[in-house]
This record gives C-alpha cells, structure tokens and sequence, in this order.
C-alpha cells in the first residue's frame, strides 16, 4: 500500500494519505481500564498514537511502529477496530486522510518515555476520561467501536499453507512449498510475530510445518503437529477443527495454527455462525491467514490479515 495516492473525486483529482494507529489499554492500579494518550503540543492537544506508512508498508505494522515510536511502550496488536477518515484542507486541493486503528497490549507498560517535537507527553488515562479529553472525531470513532467489544483474552492466528511446489511425484502429505510459498511464509512471519503468539500448531502436511516454521523461529516457540487440522480429520468431522481453536483460547495469549485451506475457511466460518459474527466471505488463499479474536473462548473479531 502507499503512504500518498491521488483518486479522482467529482472529477477532480484527491490526494489520499494512509496512516495507522492504536488504542492501547491495561487494567490500571484503580482497577479500570485504562488507555495510553499522548499530547501533541504542535497542534496542541491529547490524541491516540498514530502515523503515516512508509512507502510499501502494511498497515499493521505500521501502526505498532507509530505506537511504540510515539508512546515508548512496545505493543502486541489484538484486533482491528475502525478505519476513520477526514479530510485535511489544503490550498492545491483537499487532501483525504484515512487511519486504520487496533487495540493492544502491552506487558510494559510502564517502558521510559522521551518527549520530543511531536509528542510532549504520554499519560495513562481511565476510558471515561479518554472520551473527555479525547475530543477528536476519529479518536472518539475509535472509543466507542473499542467500548462495544468484550475485552479480548487471546488470539488465535489461523493460516493456510502457502503455495506448494506443483511438479511433485512423492505422497502429497510430502509435497514442499514452491519457492515463492517460501517467500510468501517469510512475509507471513513479519506480520504473525507481531503479535507475538507462545505457541504454534500445524496440520500434519509437509507444506503447513514448512509455512508455519519462520513464524516459530521468529518468536522462539515450539511447534507442534495436530491432526485436527489434517483434511481427513475434517472430513469426518467438520467441528472438530473450531472445538480445538476455542480449546487453544482457553489458554490465553496468541496462538498460530496452519490447517488446511478448506479446513480454516469452514474453521472460520463455524465459529463466526456459531457466535454471530460477520463475515462475508471466508474463502481463503494459500499463505493468507485469519486473526481470530477471542473473549475467553467466544469469538468477538475476525480479520483477514
């Protein structure tokens, strides 16, 4: 994605810039959600961490950079809460500026803080009081779309397997990933360890242990087959795959699971049924993978990642 992008609106042309940010939260001393503010004396006022993408970069990412780059506080992303928009006046033509915005955590969140130019302060604030001081639209946009959910206790990646070699003559359990489903594996790792998942499961074929190995290398945690992830196990029982992702929330933090492309389209699409959550389309291509948010072992968000 750009950072800057021109569209033709009412027959002129607009200039669009892309940004992300994040509400970051803990449960503070007084035993109250609490969500992290910065003041930007430059325009003078309390807002959410946020920031332009650089060139080519994932909105994800760039939103925990901003964050930990304004804040001082290393971040691990949730789920995505909004994309707010407004417009910036400008003398050659308005300008469109869009945000895409996710709650996170932290586990320092008392990590030194240097003011600069930019940010003048960081401040812990109670949620009440972020919708107070807080007086921007979007940030406000953000508040309410991040009260209306339960709080997520865990997440659980679930990934399909990257592209595989075609000119294969093994058994298909045996069948290696091509080398652009390497690649493809390589780039899904950046994004996974971000959020920093302590354990990792894959369906037994050659080609999910291979997708899923630079995202357990990357964090340093084990990895471990299940075969209620394997077709067959899901062709004799299609819940099998959703009641084992809800047992894996059970324990808290993030998870990455590779199952087969069938398996985490129907795995996706069962929980959200189950739960109401919507999700128009679960098709699922290889490499791509879902961001399954949960509240204890409801599914409360999904996000194709």
């Amino acid at each position: 994605m750009s950072v800057e992008q021109d569209t033709v609106v009412n027959g002129a042309p607009q200039r669009q810039i892309a940004a992300a940010g994040g509400l970051l939260w803990r449960n503070g001393e007084r035993g109250l959600l609490e969500v992290v503010a910065v003041w930007r004396p430059q325009v003078g006022n309390w807002s959410l961490p946020k920031g332009k993408l650089d060139p080519g970069e994932h909105p994800l990412t760039a939103a925990c950079r901003e964050v930990e780059e304004e804040t001082g506080i290393p971040v691990i992303p949730q789920l995505w809460l909004c994309r707010a928009s407004y417009v910036l006046p400008n003398p050659a033509g308005d300008v469109l500026k869009y945000v895409d915005y996710w709650s996170m955590r932290t586990e320092k969140p008392e990590a030194a803080f240097t003011a600069d130019e930019e940010i003048g302060e960081r401040r812990w604030i109670t949620l009440a009081e972020a919708r107070e001081v807080l007086t921007r639209p979007r940030d406000q946009q953000v508040l309410k779309a991040f009260g209306s959910l339960p709080a997520v206790t865990s997440t659980v990646l679930l990934v399909a397997p990257a592209e595989v070699e075609q000119d294969w003559d093994g058994p298909e359990v045996t069948r290696p990933l091509s080398p652009r489903g390497q690649d493809q594996a390589v780039r899904l790792a950046a994004l996974a360890s971000l959020y920093q998942p302590d354990r990792a499961y894959s369906a037994t074929s050659r080609a999910g242990v291979q997708t899923v190995e630079p995202i357990a290398h990357a964090v340093r945690c084990m990895l471990s087959g299940d075969a209620a992830f394997d077709t067959e196990a899901h062709e004799r029982n299609p819940e099998r795959s959703s009641a084992r992702v809800r047992e894996l929330a059970g324990g808290g933090g993030a998870t990455i699971v590779c199952a087969e492309p069938e398996v985490v389209s129907d795995t996706v699409a069962i929980l959200a049924d189950e739960d109401g959550v919507e999700t128009p389309d679960v098709s699922t291509r290889p490499g791509e993978a879902w961001v399954l948010s949960l509240s204890g072992q409801k599914l409360v968000g999904v996000e194709r990642l």
